[in-house]
């Protein structure tokens, strides 16, 4: 993931991976934060950009983040069980 622009609560990144960029942004949404969007410009030429507006940006992303870890763990756990 790299960082295009950082200004006050619009945070805006490139990450490597569609299907990573539309797992946080569906984590950001659980959040109470103002906007989150996935762009992908082109669907072979272009890394998906993750846009986020939050009184506190980069943490909402970290915080979503986390929260995919811990989703992928359970699922992990409740498979281990099957």
């Amino acid at each position: 993931m790299k960082v295009l622009s950082e200004e006050g609560d619009m945070l805006k990144m490139e990450v490597d991976d569609l299907t990573l960029a539309n797992l946080i942004n569906e984590n950001l949404w659980k959040q109470k934060i103002d906007y989150a969007a996935c762009n992908l410009a082109h669907p072979y030429l272009a890394k998906p950009v993750l846009t986020v507006k939050a009184k506190n940006p980069a943490k909402a992303v970290k915080d979503a983040a986390e929260q995919a870890l811990a989703d992928v763990q359970e699922l992990k756990k409740k498979l281990a069980k099957a």
